[in-house]
């Protein structure tokens, strides 16, 4: 046992900042240490990991190079190199100062749990299994080496040996988020949402800002419900049609062929079906438990129309837009019979494509500003363009006229959209 020096106290005091995340708190220490004691090759690496730990890469590189000159032999001051280095992107700086720390200590589990970590990335789980396994030969209950194993047991698929490893690691450390994470990511892969829903709420009991268990929790519950299942199924169906297609897969193809007249007849409904789904799923009591809505936030109902109101009001100016653009192409001359197929395998193309407009909306931060004008106006766009289009008395220059508007409104949206980006 150490003793209680007043250096190991206050060592001891800034790992403790640092394991609860206040680097601000141990930068302080340190460098009040370091005032004192300028030569202290240790208060350098903690100050790296402190000024790391706030995104100051040169200074905790600076820091760390600080302490190798004051002693090469310094393996954790090349750990701490080795993560400023994966942060800031520099693939070969990374893997030598890893080298290093490795080649000074060549049995330590952290060490070897960051150069599993290095080959998962890489594509090796193999290599990175191999890596870890050195690593619990030394300590069995390594956090880092067993997530590691865990992590390199999924990507090659090696279920039955995934289940002891997950036990092994829940058994050593039952109150670490991640543990719990990666058994909430195998009960899903084995399609038991309950235990999956179990799992992500215990991470977040343990980590209540943990996004991916969030959105794993989330998950859990929305296919736990027979809509969501549906959803889920058709969702991987289209995906299946429109990535084999893309790959120049025969069966996708197949599906295709045999579907396209049908899939352009129910693209509205489906769309409408998914949707209801979306909104179901996000209303229903446990989510809205699960993401802990203040209560002075917007109704959910309120929240999802401003998420996906943009996405609707440009899908009705683009409705309105290509219901001018039949229009004219028909007075034309353009035969009916031969825009059949055009307008066929165009719905379909314009349904993916909103789809994939409504999931990307899902991932962007709540608009500040009510999308009801928008959707007001679009709406009225798409209403006149289907009276113009349809009125013989307006023609030509009713649908002429609603299509250049529409043009000219889409053009500003799609720049308005890019400046944004």
């Amino acid at each position: 046992m150490r003793p209680e020096t007043p250096a190991a106290r206050w060592q001891d005091a800034v790992q403790n900042l640092l394991d609860i995340h206040r680097p601000e708190q141990a930068e302080r220490l340190v460098r009040q240490q370091l005032a004192l004691n300028p030569q202290d090759v240790f208060a350098h690496i903690l100050l790296s990991f402190a000024l790391y730990q706030q995104q100051q890469l040169d200074g905790a590189r600076e820091a760390a190079r600080q302490a190798l000159s004051l002693n090469p032999a310094a393996s954790e001051a090349f750990y701490v190199l080795f993560l400023v280095e994966d942060q800031a992107g520099q693939g070969p700086a990374r893997a030598q100062a890893l080298q290093e720390a490795l080649h000074l200590q060549p049995f330590n589990p952290k060490y070897l749990a960051a150069q599993a970590q290095l080959y998962l990335h890489q594509h090796q789980p193999a290599a990175a299994q191999q890596a870890a396994a050195r690593g619990l030969a030394n300590y069995p209950s390594h956090a880092g080496c067993l997530i590691a194993v865990a992590n390199a047991l999924h990507e090659q698929q090696r279920w039955p040996d995934l289940a002891p490893v997950l036990q092994q690691l829940v058994a050593a450390h039952p109150t670490m988020p991640k543990a719990h994470q990666l058994l909430g990511r195998e009960a899903m892969r084995q399609q038991r949402y309950a235990a999956a829903q179990v799992h992500f709420q215990e991470v977040l009991r343990l980590a209540p800002t943990d996004a991916t268990a969030l959105q794993g929790a989330s998950q859990a519950i929305r296919r736990q419900l027979w809509v969501g299942r549906a959803a889920v199924w058709l969702d991987a169906y289209l995906t299946f049609i429109s990535e084999g297609t893309k790959q120049r897969n025969l069966k996708a193809w197949g599906h295709f062929l045999l579907i396209l007249i049908p899939l352009s007849l129910l693209c509205i409904p489906l769309l409408l079906f998914m949707g209801f789904e979306a909104v179901y799923w996000r209303l229903h009591p446990q989510v809205r438990r699960l993401r802990n809505r203040p209560d002075q936030a917007l109704p959910y109902a309120q929240q999802t129309f401003w998420r996906y109101g943009p996405v609707a009001a440009f899908t009705l100016l683009l409705l309105a837009w290509l219901t001018g653009i039949f229009w004219l192409l028909v007075w034309l001359g353009v035969p009916e019979s031969s825009l059949g197929p055009g307008l066929t395998g165009g719905l379909t193309t314009v349904a993916m494509a909103i789809w994939a407009a409504f999931k990307q909306a899902s991932e962007h931060p709540l608009p500040e500003k009510s999308p009801l004008g928008k959707v007001l106006a679009a709406a009225l766009a798409l209403v006149l363009s289907i009276t113009c289009a349809s009125w013989p008395a307006t023609w030509p220059y009713g649908p002429l006229a609603i299509l250049g508007l529409t043009s000219w409104a889409g053009f500003l949206a799609f720049r308005r959209a890019r400046a944004a980006a």
